[in-house]
């Protein structure tokens, strides 16, 4: 599978894009996807650290005619100007399975030009301001689904909403913070750039605290970096750092954080670390309240309207607070489970998985499969079954003609496996996952991609059955997603006592 990005990165748009779409891209390219990222040659661009970094990259201008470089990062782009540069870049490339499109001045007109490269569009998106024509909308913001936010897709597509699909690095995947009685670090970090100066406001706030531990996360385009590091120089409790190998460690260590409304909230949720933020752009003040609202962090408002003594303040009575602390923790971990950059990228992935028919070698991963105890918990049969059974059931199955068994495999490996049993111009599904590929959402790439096979093997059924336990929501839920509307719960009446000897 091949999928490109196009995301921008530069002193004024930030390295945010860039970043969440690094998130989804490495976990892509470990599945064995080809990927290639286009980006503008803006002042404060990411693709030297790509290169360096080993993604293919495409160098598209840092102007375009007509363009109004003084307006603001959501102002629409000439779109048409950078379809035409794309066009020159990817003359000699082939098609592309996915186009992923992470820009706040690309809309629907972009996306449909862009069609030209690409099969399927992604579209990554945390404002209302434009419409978009794709097959996948991206929002993990808790705004996502409110009502405003509705009439962002021109035609019906996926979407993946909300914290659950929040694109976290794979090393924000470990134990939650230790939340200690008394705290000793506190971690600031207002991004790569900070334009507007809270890491300057947050080390005058922490002045005063002079038991503390603090480090101070700042990049070499922060305008204040000289003034940061000659203040923290005197300090040996402060370390001003501009690159940071290991931010997640560096935050695991940490027992507070400072910083801003945008994807770090996410980390810093997945973590369970106590945070005071501070919205330092408009579109990040709708999250970071509603964050607040869910007791996930204490928002203290905008970069305007917080000064240097409420910060201070702040920081004081969450430190004091140990109740609070491990609220905040609590609350925030049970929201973002560190796995969203997995599920956005099987929403791509599943658009290749290859299904085959089972063949009798393929016996002991049925086997193992099957009696999984998840597995186990969710199908009509729950015991755990023997390998003497299980051989002669595959033996019989694969004789059957009105069984179609089938593996789903993607290009690192098994899925799952799907069985449809004929009876008629009717047949009916059933399917498990293996461990590994289990709450990511394969399942609907399974049932998706079985249909295919099932109209190739099968062109006479009309319909597909399933039974679901009613004790499983997630399988419900995989059926309703997928299509199937549920009927009338199925009703017994036993009419002959049982005899007792």
């Amino acid at each position: 599978m091949r999928v490109l990005f196009r995301a921008d990165a530069s002193a004024a748009i930030g390295s945010g894009h860039v970043a969440r779409c690094l998130t989804l891209a490495a976990i892509l390219r470990a599945s064995g996807a080809e990927v290639v990222f286009a980006c503008r040659e803006l002042p404060g661009n990411a693709l030297a650290r790509l290169a360096a970094d080993g993604w293919p990259c495409l160098a598209l201008p840092n102007a375009y005619p007509g363009e109004e470089s003084a307006l603001g990062i959501e102002a629409p782009l000439p779109w048409q100007a950078d379809i035409e540069a794309l066009e020159r870049c990817l003359a000699v490339e082939p098609g592309f399975d996915w186009i992923v499109v992470d820009h706040y001045a690309l809309d629907h007109r972009w996306q449909a030009a862009a069609r030209r490269w690409g099969r399927r569009i992604a579209a990554i998106d945390d404002l209302n301001n434009r419409q978009h024509a794709v097959d996948i909308l991206f929002d993990q913001n808790f705004t996502a689904r409110d009502p405003e936010y509705a009439g962002r897709a021109l035609t019906p597509c996926r979407q993946l909403l909300g914290p659950r699909y929040a694109l976290i690095r794979d090393e924000f995947r470990r134990p939650a913070v230790p939340i200690k009685a008394r705290a000793q670090r506190v971690l600031v970090n207002f991004g790569g750039l900070d334009g507007v100066g809270e890491t300057w406001k947050a080390m005058q706030a922490l002045v005063d605290f002079q038991d503390l531990q603090v480090d101070f996360v700042a990049g070499t385009a922060n305008p204040r970096l000289a003034q940061l590091q000659a203040m923290a120089a005197d300090r040996p409790s402060w370390r001003v750092q501009t690159f940071v190998k290991d931010f997640a460690e560096l935050m695991a260590g940490a027992d507070l954080f400072i910083g801003a409304g945008g994807g770090t909230s996410w980390e810093r949720a997945a973590l369970g670390l106590p945070t005071l933020c501070i919205a330092v752009a408009e579109n990040q003040q709708a999250n970071a309240e509603r964050l607040a609202a869910a007791g996930a962090h204490v928002y203290l408002g905008t970069s305007q309207a917080v000064d240097v003594a409420q910060l201070k303040q702040a920081v004081g009575f969450v430190l004091g607070n140990v109740g609070l602390r491990r609220s905040l923790a609590e609350r925030s971990r049970s929201l973002v489970d560190g796995l969203g950059a997995r599920r956005f990228a099987v929403a791509l992935l599943g658009a290749s998985l290859d299904v085959r028919r089972v063949t009798p070698q393929d016996s002991p991963l049925l086997f193992d499969g099957r009696n999984h105890v998840a597995v186990r918990r969710a199908s009509l049969n729950s015991a755990p079954i023997d390998w003497v059974s299980h051989q002669a059931w595959l033996a019989a199955k694969l004789q059957d003609r009105d069984c179609l068994l089938l593996v789903a495999e993607a290009a690192d490996g098994p899925v799952g496996v799907l069985r449809y049993d004929r009876a008629a111009e009717r047949a009916e599904v059933s399917l498990y996952l293996f461990a590994e590929r289990m709450g990511l959402g394969w399942g609907r790439a399974l049932l998706t991609r079985g249909e295919r096979a099932l109209r190739e093997y099968w062109p006479q059924v009309t319909g597909i059955d399933a039974r679901v336990l009613p004790d499983n929501p997630a399988s419900i839920e995989l059926f309703r997603n997928s299509g199937y509307v549920q009927s009338a719960s199925r009703f017994e009446r036993v009419v002959k006592d049982q005899v007792h000897d």
